[in-house]
């Protein structure tokens, strides 16, 4: 890469630590209690879907993107995998979750680009699931060669050595990785963030010319990736302007990326700063995972709900099958929103894409669809109403 070009009550060091600490213990009680609640009927599938993303895992750390693959944590799959481990560990405090997260906190950080200035703090878009790990060069269209600087994928790792932290009670890894979680945030902050505050996706390698090039397009789902890890920032290293930015994002996302008329978020803004009307399911119940009860996230989750059919299955905008990740983000969405589960849909997920036996979770229904770890985490996280920053 030649260049990159971006478009874009001051506390006492104790007070903050006791603030933090606080927030610690109070997060922590209420992720556990809340899992544990949630478990009590769905824990069999929710718990078997986290083993088999431990399956998945090899000594390394690495977490393939599915059984038979060479890839991993394309499009971040692993990173949401290990939000799962987090999250069954907060459920059982068994100690093979909580080594899993671990060992793929260590394998995420030891592929982040820390030498390059100019792309220090960010991953590739795809690695090798075998030693040494390398990329894989990965083409997402046309005239495109590779992808890296993914927001999302920079934004995640940094959550989850908070979640890690909030969960075991020990800032073993937070301390160990601090100089790569304050790298990775400021590469999104220098590379991704548009004028606007809104994260542009990530970068592209153009055939043409073979130097990358943002790809700007602002994801409605990855403001929200980036609040996690922004929010994660402020906690851990008591940044400002961390905290500023996840502030920015938690207020105006939903202002700016919903369409009142439909009642739901579109897919993203493109770089006329027009809004995608595209109904990207991912987002309805992402956005409000993360953000809980506003008017907004009150709509996505109706326009959720009325896309389930009588056997609890969902109605794909796209006519496509219906999907595991639909369902498991009606679930999240709920459980942010204290609203009641979908039973009928967690029925669904459990019996007929569930495979009993892999203990995964297959794409859709039909019996040769693909059984991804990240869509095996997103479930497992929905059946334990596990929400990011506890409640």
């Amino acid at each position: 890469m030649e260049a990159l070009t971006s478009a874009g009550c001051r506390t006492t060091r104790e007070l903050g630590m006791i603030v933090v600490a606080v927030v610690l213990l109070c997060c922590f009680g209420s992720w556990t209690a809340n899992a544990q609640t949630a478990a009590t009927g769905r824990a069999p599938q929710a718990l078997r879907l986290a083993d088999f993303i431990l399956s998945l895992q090899n000594a390394s750390g690495a977490i393939p993107d599915r059984p038979g693959v060479l890839t991993v944590n394309e499009d971040s799959n692993m990173e949401y995998a290990l939000i799962a481990l987090g999250a069954a560990y907060g459920a059982t405090k068994d100690p093979r979750y909580k080594d899993g997260l671990e060992r793929g906190i260590r394998w995420l950080a030891a592929r982040e680009e820390m030498i390059d200035p100019l792309w220090k703090g960010s991953w590739r878009y795809v690695y090798s699931a075998k030693a040494p790990y390398s990329p894989i060069p990965t083409s997402p269209g046309k005239g495109i060669t590779d992808v890296r600087g993914v927001d999302a994928t920079s934004t995640l790792f940094v959550y989850l050595l908070y979640l890690d932290q909030k969960l075991t009670g020990s800032d073993a890894l937070v301390r160990t990785y601090s100089a790569h979680a304050q790298a990775a945030l400021e590469f999104v902050i220098q590379y991704n963030l548009d004028k606007d505050g809104f994260s542009w996706s990530s970068w592209q390698q153009h055939a043409s010319d073979g130097q990358w090039h943002l790809w700007a397009f602002k994801y409605s789902a990855d403001q929200g990736d980036v609040y996690l890890g922004m929010q994660a920032g402020a906690e851990l290293y008591h940044s400002s302007e961390y905290a500023r930015i996840a502030h920015f994002l938690r207020e105006k996302t939903p202002q700016r990326f919903f369409l009142q008329a439909k009642g739901r978020y579109g897919l993203g803004l493109n770089e006329k700063g027009a809004l995608d009307p595209t109904p990207y399911v991912f987002a309805q119940g992402y956005l409000p995972w993360m953000w809980g009860d506003t008017p907004q996230n009150r709509h996505a989750l109706a326009w959720l709900r009325s896309k389930v059919r009588n056997d609890g299955s969902f109605v794909e905008p796209d006519g496509k099958p219906a999907s595991s990740l639909s369902a498991a983000m009606l679930g999240m969405a709920a459980a942010a929103l204290r609203q009641p589960e979908p039973a009928k849909s967690f029925s669904w997920l459990t019996t007929t894409p569930y495979d009993s036996a892999t203990g995964g979770v297959r794409d859709t229904a039909i019996a040769a669809s693909n059984e991804y770890s990240n869509v095996a985490g997103f479930c497992s996280i929905s059946l334990l109403g596990f929400v990011p920053f506890g409640e």
